[in-house]
């Protein structure tokens, strides 16, 4: 009992350090979750924007009817 009334005093240098140090595992975690996710909906979008690309391009040379 007497172990758990003591204070653990650490610098603020320490404090920065963990701060850090827990900032950059929760971001890299959160990319290596969100990455297969995020590349999929990249990869939609690309395959719309080709497509909608390719329906302009087409429209375009479409022969105009003289008549």
């Amino acid at each position: 009992m007497k172990q758990l009334d003591k204070e653990v005093k650490m610098s603020f240098k320490a404090k920065i350090a963990i701060f850090l140090l827990a900032t950059l595992i929760t971001l890299t975690g959160f990319n290596l979750i969100a990455s297969s996710s995020a590349l999929d909906i990249l990869k939609m979008g690309k395959r719309a924007g080709y497509e909608i690309i390719a329906n302009v391009l087409a429209k375009a040379q479409l022969p105009v009817d003289p008549s």
